[in-house]
């Protein structure tokens, strides 16, 4: 057992919540010490897991959005009051053993993530609560496969209605989260079936990381869902919405974009920089 993991069960709090655990390739021995009632693991990693652990194969699609998607769906009108949803790596890579420890005491929705104390404006902003905000530019776009929506503002809009394009983002980088039902309860079902379909087309899906971006929103704000999103989406508006972005990306010029962005990140920056200096004391 890694040395992160030693003397684990002391430090680990006994609670009710649920955890909702999405497995790929990272050490999950560290589940011994949850009840085991209070977990199911969502197996995405090709390998057989032993018997005695809890967990439900499923197809390594959508990153670990797609697990928690899974698990909402089936569960939906049976929830645990509270659910941890988190990734087999959350540790080592996205907090560490002891705030994650603190964090399960809470019993309202949060952010598993490390206090944020810096500031890279416009990328990445210092915020009152030290929370992860980032620039809404979809600077990722390119680098994951797109079938449905070209960019992240296109997915906001049609999943929310009525809301204008955001210029920040707040979210838990690697979407870990404590969720009380009732958060998740403020969609319908059919929202989530919609969201995993849109997912699902890869491994490395963009619309993971547009919702990735948005579930702070999504479980957390008073913005309505899109009426088409609490209905079954049919297969004329999937290859619709698959048209319409095909037909955008074919028109995109990424160098063009690239160049853009660097041009007003350099200059965001160095007005944030004068602004601190001779505003903000």
């Amino acid at each position: 057992m890694g040395e992160v993991y030693e003397n684990y069960e002391n430090k680990f709090i006994k609670n009710e919540h649920f955890f909702c655990i999405s497995h790929f390739n990272g050490n999950i021995e560290w589940i011994s010490n949850i009840g085991k009632n209070n977990y199911i693991i969502y197996n995405k990693s090709g390998k057989n897991l032993p018997k005695e652990i809890n967990h439900i194969n499923i197809k390594n699609v959508g990153y670990n959005l797609y697990s928690y998607l899974k698990f909402i769906i089936d569960n939906y009108n049976n929830l645990p009051s509270i659910i941890v949803f988190c990734k087999d790596n959350v540790f080592s890579r996205h907090v560490d053993l002891d705030l994650f420890k603190d964090l399960l005491k809470r019993n309202t929705f949060t952010t598993i993530e490390e206090n944020f104390n810096y500031c890279n404006f416009p990328v990445i902003l210092k915020t009152s609560d030290y929370g992860f905000t980032e620039i809404n530019s979809s600077w990722y776009k390119n680098k994951y496969p797109r079938m449905f929506f070209k960019d992240f503002n296109c997915f906001y809009q049609y999943i929310f209605k009525n809301v204008d394009k955001p210029h920040f983002l707040r979210f838990a980088p690697g979407a870990n989260y404590i969720v009380p039902k009732e958060n998740i309860l403020l969609r319908s079902r059919n929202f989530y079936r919609n969201l995993l379909n849109f997912i699902i087309h890869s491994q490395y899906s963009c619309e993971s990381h547009f919702l990735e971006r948005s579930l702070y929103t999504i479980w957390n704000s008073n913005l309505e869902s899109s009426e088409k999103m609490d209905e079954i989406i049919d297969i004329n508006e999937m290859e619709y919405l698959k048209y319409n972005c095909i037909n955008f990306i074919k028109k995109e010029n990424i160098f063009k974009e690239k160049v853009f962005q660097k041009i007003a990140f350099i200059v965001g920056n160095a007005y944030m920089q004068i602004l601190l200096k001779n505003s903000i004391k």
